[in-house]
């Protein structure tokens, strides 16, 4: 089922804990964007649900940890990966709202953990998401990644960084 683009007052005031009224002052005073009907109800973006609950209490935040052979999986390297994460989930002062852990090559464009990410985010129900490494999540492209969550306003944040190369010295000509 496909999530409402606009919310009414009720809708709103139930899913922030307040009152309809309170709402309605919130327009009045130009807190949120309200969008008006022909018949002049208020309309709230669901997006202002997020934007206002933002900075309230602990960011959400899910962790994302795969392997790509089911030899490294029974080794235990995937549940040592998630541990590491909630472990610096916990360190961060994030609130766990999903772990997503699978056994997976990067190159799958099918994979059912990076589906349910792409899910979450898209419902604005995670602030966060934290990763080991980069290769964890995409063998190519990762700055697009990073940029596409920006454009959502989820953060994407690695453990470990990988190694920065040098730039290459730039060459004059005489």
């Amino acid at each position: 089922m496909k999530e409402k683009q606009y919310l009414s007052s009720g809708e709103v005031a139930k899913a922030l804990g307040v009152s309809v009224k309170t709402v309605q002052r919130w327009d009045q005073a130009g807190l949120i964007t309200v969008v008006r009907t022909i018949h002049n109800q208020r309309r709230i973006p669901a997006s202002e649900i997020t934007r206002l609950t933002r900075g309230i209490g602990q960011p959400r935040c899910v962790i994302y940890a795969r392997v790509s052979s089911s030899r490294q999986e029974q080794a235990g390297n995937l549940e040592r990966q998630t541990d590491r994460l909630r472990q610096a989930a916990n360190t961060r002062g994030y609130l766990l709202v999903e772990t997503i852990a699978e056994q997976a090559s990067s190159l799958n464009e099918k994979r059912r953990g990076m589906k349910k990410l792409f899910s979450l985010i898209e419902k604005a129900a995670v602030d966060v998401v934290l990763i080991e490494y980069p290769d964890r999540l995409v063998r190519f492209g990762f700055p697009y990644l990073l940029q596409a969550f920006a454009w959502r306003g989820v953060r994407l944040e690695v453990l470990e960084e990988p190694e920065k190369q040098e730039p290459l010295a730039e060459m004059t000509a005489d």
